[in-house]
């Protein structure tokens, strides 16, 4: 559901993601959109498109973030856009007992769970842990009779990350400076949409929409 038409490129989203919370941790919904940010940092150079990230404010309750990628218009039609909604699980050191595997078998893709398969699920890995194999994501998750996409993110060096595709299908994973990638993919533009039938792209130069205000961040021109 499209109730916010302000979309931020992932690059705006760590840039101010930096410059605002030097001194001061940030809010858990800020750290959702960031880790979203760094994912989305890979899943651009997997896909040769962008994507935009939205942060949904507490009263929504679900889901933690928005994403969106739209095609090309033909003639005076709209793009269509493709909407995505990501729930946020961070794996920690108390977390540790159990497999990421495990892990995201009891928590997102438990019985109780109650989010569609259209629903991603991306785990922001934040203690040491192995990557299961692709058997063992396989067999764990089968179990739970859910089909939402499963991405898991993790750390792996300085400024160095690793994206795993897990499921509904075990796809690989990419390894990767999110940083570089965004810097050379070079998309900056807040982009501005509305639902509608007609081909209207509307960008502002002098946009100061930031991309945590809904979080009652006070933004940092950048």
């Amino acid at each position: 559901m499209m109730t916010d038409k302000y979309w931020y490129p992932a690059l705006n989203v760590a840039a101010h993601f930096h410059r605002d919370f030097v001194s001061e941790p940030p809010p858990k919904k800020v750290a959702e959109m960031m880790a979203v940010a760094i994912a989305m940092a890979g899943m651009q150079e997997v896909h040769n498109r962008p994507y935009y990230i939205q942060g949904v404010s507490d009263s929504e309750q679900s889901p933690d973030v928005r994403t969106v990628w739209s095609d090309s218009s033909g003639g005076e039609s709209a793009p269509w856009g493709y909407q995505q909604d990501v729930e946020v699980v961070t794996y920690t050191k108390y977390s540790a007992g159990q497999s990421l595997a495990e892990f995201v078998a009891k928590t997102k893709l438990a019985p109780n769970a109650a989010y569609d398969d259209c629903t991603t699920i991306l785990v922001d890995v934040q203690a040491g842990a192995r990557l299961p194999t692709a058997e063992e994501w396989t067999a764990v998750l089968a179990e739970t009779g859910k089909n939402n996409p499963v991405l898991v993110l993790g750390r792996i060096g300085d400024d160095m990350y690793r994206l795993a595709f897990v499921h509904p299908k075990v796809e690989g994973a990419i390894d990767y400076n999110p940083f570089v990638l965004l810097k050379k993919r070079g998309y900056t533009q807040v982009q501005k949409w509305s639902l509608g039938t007609k081909a209207i792209e509307i960008i502002d130069n002098d946009e100061r929409h930031c991309p945590f205000e809904k979080f009652d961040v006070r933004c940092q021109l950048i």
